[in-house]
């Protein structure tokens, strides 16, 4: 096989590749529950300059669907608070105290207060059900027709380049092709039926928990909730 035919096989395989990780991490930024990915776009502004916020802060997650922000120092607090909101005004954000039990060098317990952001993922009701799916679905749309548009532009190319080929050769491209594209068509809709198995889990969570507490009217949950569903951005 000719080197300027393998070099277009690559390429479209990278190309491939790339819609479908943009794909995950756009998912993973429709947040259901806590995804350490949808920290990264955050910034924040910090004595006049912009940090990505693990430079200026600690990240642990306390569980499937919180985080603990810890920052480096506790002035930046307010700014860290105002970046998660610029990037992800769905997050539901609390300021927290925690009591650390340390020792010097002398081996002497010292009790620190550690000041944290816990950082909750907001409930799956009605209002946010209908914005995560339309999301998904609006950017597993996005992610399928750049992958058919680039097959078709490979396609022309590697019909310019069939000429210098043999059948044998030939043969053993639209194979390659064939796999390539099964490969990477059965991951995307993989990772965009588990995003929405996720949605629909979380959401029935919620429709149980509204049941059980059998109260009239719209409590506090559901107005943030609410809100939350109406602010989420969709990430680029």
């Amino acid at each position: 096989m000719r080197r300027a035919t393998i070099k277009e096989f690559d390429s479209l395989a990278q190309k491939l590749t790339s819609y479908v990780g943009i794909m995950d991490f756009r998912f993973k930024n429709l947040c259901v529950k806590a995804e350490p990915i949808s920290l990264l776009p955050i910034e924040v502004a910090v004595e006049g300059e912009m940090q990505k916020l693990e430079e200026c802060a600690t990240i642990a997650q306390e569980n499937e669907y919180q985080f603990m922000i810890i920052p480096k120092y506790d002035d930046d607090l307010v700014s860290i608070v105002k970046g998660i909101a610029m990037t992800h005004p769905e997050f539901k954000v609390e300021g927290q105290k925690k009591t650390v039990d340390t020792t010097d060098g002398q081996g002497n317990n010292i009790y620190t207060e550690v000041k944290y952001l816990l950082v909750t993922m907001p409930e799956v009701n009605d209002d946010r059900y209908d914005v995560l799916k339309n999301g998904v679905d609006a950017v597993y749309n996005e992610c399928k027709v750049q992958m058919e548009s680039v097959n078709t532009i490979s396609k022309a190319k590697f019909a310019q380049l069939a000429t210098g080929e043999n059948k044998e050769d030939q043969d053993r491209l639209d194979e390659a092709l064939k796999k390539l594209n099964k490969q990477w068509d059965e991951q995307r809709d993989k990772i965009h039926q588990a995003k929405l198995d996720e949605i629909e889990e979380a959401h029935n969570r919620w429709l149980t928990k509204k049941q059980e507490k059998a109260g009239g009217g719209q409590d506090s949950d559901d107005a943030n909730g609410q809100q939350a569903a109406l602010s989420m951005k969709l990430p680029s």
